[in-house]
């Protein structure tokens, strides 16, 4: 959405083209314009005589569309105040804004607001935005009786070219506006937003910094610097004419901007925001474009960056400025004008506008995607409850047959000669019986709640048993394991056997991870931190090459598995066990293989069971 001041200038920039050499009417329309935009009583516009003690004419946008005579003096009264202060507010709460051009003064704009309101600070720097315009349609050949004088002629020509030069800025706003609300990616559009108040027929600026505003951390945050050079890259010329309906903003050419050695320079900057003598800190907190002259820049900006005189815009949202535009021209000989800096002005209102769209855009997204995937988890929660309870209510159904043909099996097995084949297949269907009922009572514990019993142990210990239980599986497999423990360990709070169920959970995804290549099985435990505390740390580490990224996203869900045996509960159960020690469980993928890491609270000064 573009700025009231940009709209107002725009809409003025149509009402005088469309005048054509009808001054008067151009003048009345663009008072008419006022009075509707910005809900006022009246708007007029009074003009300076020559010899500057009187306002001679006048028009008003509810009168005839002609400049009437006027004998109101400027000594003494509050549009007289206004020439020498720009802008003063009467009593009766009318504004009165200095219609001046860049050398001397043209008139007074008096703006009147419904009774009991007045502007706010965005509708007073449009108004002046347009005071400013208007000052260009008010040569003083239209204004004084026509005598011949060549001074008017000369004047009415500098005037003329003014005009034009103000079109040529209106409609390079518009280009420029048209390029950054296009632009919805935040990080493209720093890019663009830093190479248009560069290049040679935009901002016209030999170098621009941007600055984010932090307020987390309370610091202003070099993002970006870009470079005449630079920015050519992004806004090209193409047959000799600037493209900014196409900018170049793909990631290569990102890249390339960000490895200049002055934006590696810009992207180190930190300020803080709370030092109340620091020129950028004054910019956040008054939201006003301010010239740092020369010499007063090196104590702003490191001494590297040789910054003179640079001029800081904030990039403003609806209610707070997001960033900093910072330019500056070092070979500059000349003063920056106060066109340039009202062109710099506009142009910053427009980008501080298209970020903060960017920024709610990105913000939609960020939460469409979050809610798909609350949607997504709240249909598999769904889908696996349902599985739990089915699954829970076959597990126990098959338990019970099952003990009986296990039993008989292995009567049979005692009771068969050795070494026949009767007694192999008895041996067959015991082994494959005891492999069920292992599936079974993983079933039936996840889908029930189990009483954990909490004490201090020490984390070594349990690896230490973990590791006695799955030595002679990992052996076979030709898998050689690493401990490394730190010592001491502090303490944890926690259900020793439940936590032994995990680590030979975890193991045991390692050995499968790698049984047909084998591999280094490494086991590591130290002190770490969770949530800020103390906590104990264990990692189990495998070279089985990594799991995908599909893998990851679903590794702890019940049921999943990747395996042709198995249930897919082991990782889902540790999970389980681990959250419930209000610790935490994560898998990652190493250079040669996953890891998972698990975290656990030190112990506390309490028992408890749970």
């Amino acid at each position: 959405m573009e700025s009231l001041p940009f709209q107002l200038l725009t809409a003025a920039v149509r009402i005088a083209n469309r005048a054509g050499g009808d001054r008067p009417r151009a003048l009345q329309n663009t008072l008419r314009l006022l009075k509707r935009r910005l809900s006022l009583v009246e708007s007029r516009l009074l003009i300076l005589a020559p010899d500057e003690k009187t306002f001679h004419r006048q028009i008003s946008a509810a009168g005839p569309c002609r400049i009437l005579p006027s004998l109101l003096r400027v000594a003494g009264s509050n549009a007289g105040r206004s020439l020498h202060a720009g802008s003063c507010q009467g009593s009766s709460g009318d504004w009165f804004l200095a219609v001046a051009s860049d050398k001397e003064s043209r008139g007074v704009l008096v703006l009147r607001p419904a009774p009991g309101q007045s502007l706010t600070a965005t509708e007073l720097a449009a108004a002046r935005a347009v005071a400013e315009f208007l000052a260009g349609l008010l040569p003083p050949s239209a204004l004084v009786p026509a005598a011949g004088r060549d001074e008017d002629l000369l004047q009415w020509q500098a005037l003329s070219a003014e005009n034009d030069r103000k079109f040529r800025e209106m409609s390079l706003l518009y280009r420029l506006s048209r390029a950054l609300h296009g632009t919805l990616q935040l990080n493209e559009l720093m890019h663009l937003i830093l190479s248009a108040a560069t290049v040679p027929d935009g901002g016209g600026f030999e170098r621009a910094m941007l600055l984010m505003v932090n307020a987390r951390s309370g610091t202003l945050q070099g993002m970006l610097g870009v470079t005449r050079e630079t920015a050519s890259m992004v806004l090209p010329v193409q047959a000799g004419v600037r493209d900014w309906e196409h900018p170049r903003i793909a990631a290569e050419i990102r890249e390339g901007q960000r490895q200049h050695p002055f934006c590696r320079q810009v992207m180190g900057l930190r300020f803080a925001l709370e030092d109340v003598h620091s020129h950028l800190a004054e910019v956040v907190r008054k939201g006003l474009v301010l010239v740092v002259k020369d010499g007063e820049g090196s104590k702003v900006f490191p001494a590297e960056l040789g910054l003179g005189t640079c001029v800081c815009a904030p990039l403003m949202g609806r209610n707070r400025v997001l960033a900093l535009l910072v330019v500056d021209s070092p070979s500059a000989t000349e003063a920056t004008t106060p066109a340039r800096l009202r062109f710099l002005e506009l142009f910053a209102s427009q980008a501080g506008t298209a970020m903060e769209n960017s920024m709610l855009v990105h913000r939609l997204e960020t939460a469409h995607q979050d809610l798909r995937e609350s949607q997504e988890r709240l249909i598999q929660g769904e889908k696996m409850a349902g599985l739990g309870e089915l699954a829970a209510s076959v597990a126990h159904e098959l338990k019970n047959p099952l003990v009986a043909i296990g039993g008989f099996a292995r009567r049979l097995v005692r009771q068969l000669e050795g070494g026949s084949r009767e007694q192999e297949y008895a041996g067959i269907i015991t082994r494959e019986v005891e492999r069920m009922e292992r599936l079974l009572g993983d079933i039936l514990a996840f889908s029930k709640k189990n009483m954990l019993c909490f004490s201090d142990c020490q984390l070594a210990e349990v690896i230490d048993e973990a590791l006695a239980v799955v030595s002679d599986a990992l052996e076979q497999a030709g898998i050689r394991t690493l401990l490394e423990i730190a010592h001491p360990l502090p303490l944890i709070q926690g259900d020793a056997k439940k936590l032994c169920q995990v680590v030979i959970n975890l193991v045991d995804n390692a050995r499968q991870a790698m049984e047909m290549t084998g591999g280094d099985l490494t086991v590591r435990a130290y002190p770490g931190r969770l949530r800020g505390a103390a906590a104990v740390a264990l990692e189990v580490i495998d070279t089985g090459g990594g799991v995908s990224q599909e893998v990851l996203r679903n590794i702890f869900n019940p049921f999943f598995t990747t395996k042709a045996e198995g249930t897919g509960l082991g990782l889902s159960i540790s999970h389980r066990i681990v959250e419930h020690h209000r610790g935490e469980i994560e898998v990652e993928n190493r250079e040669r293989g996953a890891a998972f890491i698990v975290r656990l609270p030190v112990a506390a000064a309490e028992k408890a069971f749970r």
